[in-house]
């Protein structure tokens, strides 16, 4: 079915990934979306972002608007509107510590905790810090990560060079029963509270929007978006998204780097009326 077959008319509230959808490959973000977004504003349509990215890394990206947006940054993990925390899924240190301990044993791996405040690393390897800089811009190098920190974690994120799914899933599929093991991208997989995901955070915040799924439009590309596609009814899969990811999607739209995200917004703005593209 193609965007313009599909009736928007009820669509309320958007929602994006970011890196692998709304971003292109080299982590920017097309100018044209300040501008797709203030028409879906003049329609009464919410934006909302949805990331594993650190809160700190979307603030900069959405300055501008970060008082008119809701963020739900680390998978679920925290949620903030107008740089006030709603709700956070904190993690037990217990468990923290089973997964460092982990992790720690698997070769060419690295991790970080974390938390509201910032991210907490243990070492600071040049190639690994700027690989990590776009996503958490707030980070702390700390002697031993088994140690307590005066801070909310909500996610463990897990690095491998070379795949996530290969090298690091196999070896914490058995801490599955006690928490959320998402494999969130090529080279990261993120573990959090049993109960932190995308779609919780997004439910919550439809409940205090009072907005239903049925109103709802939701854009991702990787395993940790399945939750988030299932609170939407207008579920869009990018043309580079994760094989099962696609299965799950109701539509599909073209890939990031062909701003896959905004030609469906531009067909929304179309059909409610708005400025013709």
């Amino acid at each position: 079915m193609t965007n313009s077959m599909v009736d928007y008319k009820n669509v309320k509230l958007v929602v994006a990934d970011m890196d692998g959808t709304l971003l292109h490959s080299d982590y920017t973000l097309n100018p044209e979306f300040f501008d797709v977004y203030r028409q879906l504003k003049e329609i009464n349509v919410k934006f909302m972002v949805a990331s594993g990215r650190q809160y700190d890394s979307l603030l900069h990206i959405f300055e501008s608007i970060k008082d008119e947006i809701y963020f739900i940054a680390e998978n679920g993990g925290n949620v903030i509107y107008r740089e006030k925390q709603l709700f956070a899924q904190k993690m037990e240190r217990e468990i923290i510590n089973e997964v460092v301990k982990t992790v720690r044993a698997l070769p060419d791996t690295e991790m970080l905790l974390c938390g509201v405040k910032n991210a907490y690393v243990e070492t600071a390897h040049p190639e690994f810090e700027k690989y990590v800089t776009p996503y958490y811009p707030k980070r702390k190098v700390v002697s031993d990560l088994l140690q307590t920190v005066d801070d909310q974690i909500v996610k463990i994120a897990i690095y491998n060079k070379t795949d996530s799914e290969k090298n690091i899933l196999p070896y914490v599929e058995h801490l599955k029963d006690k928490c959320l093991l998402k494999v969130s991208g090529k080279n990261w997989l993120d573990i959090s509270e049993k109960n932190s995901n995308k779609g919780l955070a997004l439910r919550k915040v439809q409940e205090i929007l009072h907005i239903s799924k049925e109103e709802t439009m939701v854009f991702g590309d990787y395993l940790n978006d399945l939750e988030m596609m299932e609170e939407g009814y207008f579920s869009y899969a990018m043309a580079n998204a994760h094989p099962f990811l696609k299965e799950n999607a109701r539509f599909q739209t073209s890939s990031n780097d062909n701003d896959g995200v905004l030609k469906v917004l531009k067909e929304v703005i179309k059909q409610r009326g708005e400025k013709q593209y």
